[in-house]
């Protein structure tokens, strides 16, 4: 009888493997993947323990782990004792990490779920009244003391000011000024940085969306969630391109006093201080307006095709890097206009042989004929 693993014949550990693990076809690259990220954190999690437990405590880890050659130790020391190394490990211990150990969130929930109901039961205040479950265990695993009244202290100031903005989101909450959707949860708020989509943050680093969030499996299979998000973005753009406008605009005003606007040719103009294609435009001409579209917004489609005014006189100038356009044939019934005209309409579909604003930034792309003006975007 074989009492030791390591005694076991090599065959008949390989032909255990081939009974035990086989894979579906094209599944085996994932399992291998999987095995190779396992072995990476099993890795990482043994460097620092050497790091913590002999290196700065000054043992040599060669009593313990004999195979270790003595060059790679003393290598090893070096690396650690690096003025890079130490800023680099004081950088990571305020990223609030938790110190739960290496199984994580699994092994705590239902402990301190024991815990919450046995203080119920004697009658003790609820320390975490008004967060929710994943609020509660990232507090948790983070906690460094309670004080005398009640109050929740950690090591490093970043966590006391994560907390406090908990406390204000479960505020804003109550009166209706917040309301968590799915992954865009209290704790991510608080944090201020998106959630990973390959792990749940506070539960498990292995646990995917759709069993992390049951209540929410109705959107998983919609795409508004993606377009939220994707004007969400160009919104952020858009915004930081104005900053940017006016600041450039200040400057040249600085730069040239005489400067006004009457410079400008035509309703169809750019900024001054550059210059595009739709600028040498002197008559109506026709043209066609795209818009970004794909996860890198750097592809395009068209949307309509219209006629840039230039010698018509309107109530308004056009804003800047903006131009007047007449709508002609719409491709796009459910795209959005930048700028709702004064009837308040605001998609493609309402505003046929109606003058619109549009940005007047040419797209010089490759599928876009050039001898046509084109204007981006809607």
């Amino acid at each position: 009888m074989i009492s030791n693993w390591k005694n076991v014949p090599t065959t008949t550990k390989d032909a255990l493997w081939a009974t035990l693990f086989t894979f579906i076809e094209d599944q085996k690259k994932f399992a291998i993947n999987f095995a190779e990220g396992l072995l990476g954190r099993c890795f990482k999690n043994w460097r620092s323990t050497l790091n913590k437990e002999y290196v700065q405590k000054d043992k040599n880890a060669r009593n313990d782990f004999s195979r270790i050659p003595p060059e790679m130790w003393e290598e090893f020391i070096q690396q650690k004792n690096m003025p890079e190394a130490k800023a680099l490990s004081e950088e990571n211990t305020v990223k609030n990490t938790h110190h739960l150990g290496a199984r994580g969130y699994a092994s705590k929930i239902a402990k301190w779920r024991r815990e919450e109901e046995a203080q119920m039961r004697v009658g003790l205040p609820d320390l975490f009244e008004g967060l929710d479950e994943c609020s509660k265990n990232w507090v948790l695993a983070r906690i460094s003391k309670v004080t005398p009244n009640d109050k929740v202290k950690f090591k490093h100031p970043t966590k006391d000011e994560i907390y406090a903005r908990l406390e204000q989101l479960t505020e804003a909450q109550k009166k209706g000024r917040f309301k968590p959707n799915r992954e865009k949860d209290h704790l991510t708020a608080a944090i201020g940085t998106a959630q990973h989509s390959g792990r749940v943050r506070r539960i498990s680093s292995t646990l995917i969306w759709g069993k992390a969030f049951p209540n929410n499996q109705a959107t998983y299979k919609k795409r508004n969630r993606y377009k939220k998000n994707l004007e969400e973005k160009m919104r952020e753009i858009a915004k930081q391109e104005l900053i940017e406008f006016f600041a450039s605009q200040q400057l040249a005003t600085r730069a040239d006093p005489t400067a006004s606007d009457g410079q400008r040719q035509s309703s169809a103009g750019s900024i001054a201080n550059m210059r595009y294609p739709v600028d040498d435009i002197q008559v109506d001409a026709p043209c066609r307006l795209v818009i970004p579209y794909g996860r890198k917004q750097n592809k395009f489609r068209e949307v309509t095709t219209g006629m840039v005014v230039t010698g018509h006189v309107f109530l308004e100038e056009p804003l800047p890097e903006y131009a007047w356009v007449q709508v002609v044939m719409v491709l796009d019934e459910s795209c959005k206009i930048d700028i709702p005209n004064d009837e308040g309409i605001e998609v493609l579909d309402d505003v046929m042989n109606q003058y619109i604003l549009c940005q007047d930034v040419p797209l010089l792309d490759s599928n876009v004929d050039t001898e046509q003006p084109t204007l981006s975007h809607v």
